[in-house]
């Protein structure tokens, strides 16, 4: 259902990224990362405007993933979490995750996902994170108004670099400068 972490992680900063040049106004995204949620872990989120949102934490001991929509029941968080590494713990109990709202989510151990709950609400989200450009593009046409151009996306999605020629290739109006902050988070190696 989701790619390996590595990837997950890469094709997630892509998504951020494209984000941040689409939408100047950060409050705007969809989708962010950030390299330096704490010491030696980050964390992707997405967050719709109307009380759903996923947290994504990769650290070195694995990945916590947790998902809430508003408009579904709520799962049980000790059956979601059961069987949860002690060494994911701490992202299980972090205040900023909202622990009791779950909808859907688990963890990747370095070996493979443990997923649970209602992945209903979750298709179409999960399904961006798959790394397709079209998805994006089509995400990005919905949310944004916006066409942007396949290769372009891919190139992001890809982990290339990304210079002044791609940014007006995704937006004409965006610059480097604009993104300096989400290229840094971008460019983070885990």
């Amino acid at each position: 259902m989701l790619p390996a972490p590595i990837e997950l992680e890469r094709i997630y900063k892509g998504i951020a990224l494209l984000d941040a040049i689409l939408s100047p106004e950060w409050e705007s995204r969809y989708f962010s990362f950030d390299a330096t949620w704490a010491p030696s872990q980050r964390m992707a989120s997405m967050r719709n405007g109307s009380g759903d949102d996923r947290i994504i934490c990769f650290t070195p001991d694995g990945i916590f993933f947790k998902a809430f929509w508003h408009e579904y029941p709520h799962e049980d968080p000790d059956a979601i979490f059961a069987g949860l590494p002690s060494t994911l713990a701490s992202q299980r109990a972090e205040p900023a995750f909202e622990p009791s709202l779950v909808t859907f989510g688990g963890w990747h151990d370095g070996s493979r996902w443990t997923l649970r709950g209602n992945s209903e609400p979750v298709a179409d989200d999960l399904a961006i994170l798959g790394g397709d450009p079209e998805r994006y593009r089509s995400y990005a046409a919905a949310y944004f108004g916006l066409t942007v151009t396949l290769d372009a996306i891919a190139h992001v999605l890809a982990g290339a670099p990304v210079d002044a020629a791609i940014v007006r290739r995704i937006h004409p109006e965006r610059t480097l400068d604009d993104i300096a902050g989400e290229l840094t988070a971008y460019a983070s190696r885990p």
